[in-house]
């Protein structure tokens, strides 16, 4: 029984301590907090560096993962038009994504911070 128990135990400190950088691999996340009436999107490509979304218009660009801080950029996007409170709401993630600078997963939630900015997102389940 003894066994056992360590062998869970040792499970499960290796999987709190995975690499956010594999973690988020293939998984997409939609932002908890969004506005009334928008879904925004965060994705992560399985084989590089490379990230994808949705608020307004469809976003995409690159990240590197250090530990637990990540940049984003070369952040680039559509241009379709909404109504101006969604376009402000986007205009606002944008800016925020731009100061985010550490990564942080707890359970099926994605936590990004930086600068007085906190995004969480909750993994969408993948089909």
């Amino acid at each position: 029984m003894k066994k056992l128990c360590a062998f869970v135990l040792g499970l499960m400190l290796a999987a709190c301590s995975k690499n956010p950088a594999e973690q988020i691999k293939g998984n997409d996340y939609v932002l908890i907090d969004a506005p009334e009436g928008m879904e925004i999107s965060i994705g992560f490509d399985s084989e590089a560096p490379k990230f994808y979304g949705q608020a307004v218009n469809r976003y995409f660009g690159n990240y590197e993962i250090d530990g637990n801080k990540i940049k984003f950029s070369a952040i680039g996007s559509t241009m379709m038009a909404a109504p101006e409170p969604m376009m402000k709401a986007e205009t606002e993630y944008f800016q925020n994504i731009g100061k985010i600078e550490n990564i942080k997963l707890e359970g099926n939630k994605l936590i990004l911070s930086g600068d007085d900015t906190t995004l969480e997102f909750e993994q969408v389940d993948q089909e």
